[in-house]
C-alpha cells in the first residue's frame, strides 16, 4: 500500500482539494481502494466527502481510544473511497501529546498502516495534512512513503519550499526512507510571475516537480461551497481534466499499477 501526505506550512495552497480529487480519481478513475486521512482539525476534506454528524475519526486512533481501523473508517458514497474523519478534537492533541503521550501519538497512523497491509485493505492511503508539525500532521508523515507538496505559483511558495523540505528532512532520523515525492504547482495561470515562479521552483532542483500544473478557475472554489470534489462537482473543467492527468503522472513516477 502506497501512502502519500499532502503537506504545506502556508495555508490556501490547495492541499484539501489535491488529496479530495487525488483520492476520487484514484478510487473512480482507476479502480484503486482508497483511504482518505484527514489530518487537520478544519476537517475540511471530511465535510466534504461524508455528511455532517459526529465521528470519532482520527482523533480517537491517536489517543489510543481506537486501535481498529475499521471501527474509525467510514466509507462515502463514492465507491472505493472511504475516509478516516478528522474533527475538531485534533487541536487538543498537540497539548495532550506534550504531556507525556507523544510517541504513542506518533506510532499511530504508522502501527494502523501496517494492520491494513496485513489485511490488504486499501491500494493507496491520502493524507490530508495541516498546514503545521502538529502531533496529528507528524504521525501522518511518518507513515507515509512520501510527501506530495502543493504550492501556488508566487514568489512566497516557491522560495518557502526549500524550508519546508529542510523541516521534512529533520523527521527521516525517525524515518530514514521518507521522502518529497514532487512539487504540484496549484492555481497555475498564464501570466509573467507564474511562469517566473514555475521556472524557479524547476531549476532551483531541490525536490522533483511536477510536469503537470493544476490551473486555475472558478470551478475549484465553486465546488467547495458545494461541499464536493470538483471531479464531481464540474467534471470536464480545467482543475478536473488536470488532476486527472497529475493522477495519471503520479502513478506512473510510483509504479503503481491501476485498472483503466
Amino acid at each position: 500500500m502506497k501512502t502519500f501526505a499532502i503537506m504545506n506550512r502556508k495555508g490556501g495552497v490547495g492541499k484539501t482539494t489535491t488529496a479530495v480529487n487525488l483520492a476520487y480519481v484514484l478510487a473512480t478513475g482507476c479502480g484503486l481502494r482508497v483511504l482518505l486521512v484527514d489530518a487537520d482539525g478544519q476537517a475540511n476534506a471530511t465535510q466534504i466527502l461524508l455528511p455532517s454528524g459526529e465521528y470519532a475519526g482520527l482523533g480517537a486512533l491517536l489517543r489510543g481510544y481506537a486501535i481498529c481501523y475499521d471501527e474509525l473508517t467510514v466509507h462515502t458514497d463514492v465507491p472505493g473511497l472511504d475516509v478516516l474523519p478528522a474533527a475538531e478534537d485534533l487541536w487538543a492533541l498537540d497539548l495532550e501529546a506534550a504531556g507525556g503521550n507523544r510517541g504513542r501519538c506518533y506510532r499511530a497512523v504508522r502501527d494502523m498502516r501496517e494492520a491494513m497491509e496485513e489485511d490488504n485493505a486499501y491500494d493507496v492511503m491520502v493524507i490530508d495534512c495541516p498546514p503545521n508539525l502538529s502531533a496529528a500532521c507528524v504521525s501522518a508523515i511518518l507513515a507515509s512513503d512520501a510527501v506530495i507538496i502543493p504550492v501556488l505559483s508566487d514568489a512566497c511558495s516557491a522560495t518557502g519550499v526549500g524550508d519546508l523540505v529542510d523541516q521534512i528532512a529533520s523527521l527521516r532520523s525517525l524515518h530514514p526512507e521518507l521522502r518529497v515525492a514532487g512539487v504540484l504547482v496549484n492555481q497555475w495561470h498564464r501570466s509573467p510571475v507564474a511562469e517566473v515562479s514555475v521556472t524557479y521552483l524547476r531549476e532551483e532542483g531541490l525536490v522533483p516537480v511536477y510536469d503537470t500544473v493544476i490551473r486555475r478557475t472558478d470551478k475549484v472554489p465553486e465546488s467547495s461551497w458545494a461541499r464536493m470534489a470538483v471531479q464531481a462537482w464540474s467534471p470536464f473543467c480545467s482543475a478536473a481534466r488536470d488532476y486527472r492527468a497529475w493522477a495519471a503522472e503520479l502513478l506512473e513516477k510510483e509504479g503503481i499499477q491501476y485498472e483503466g
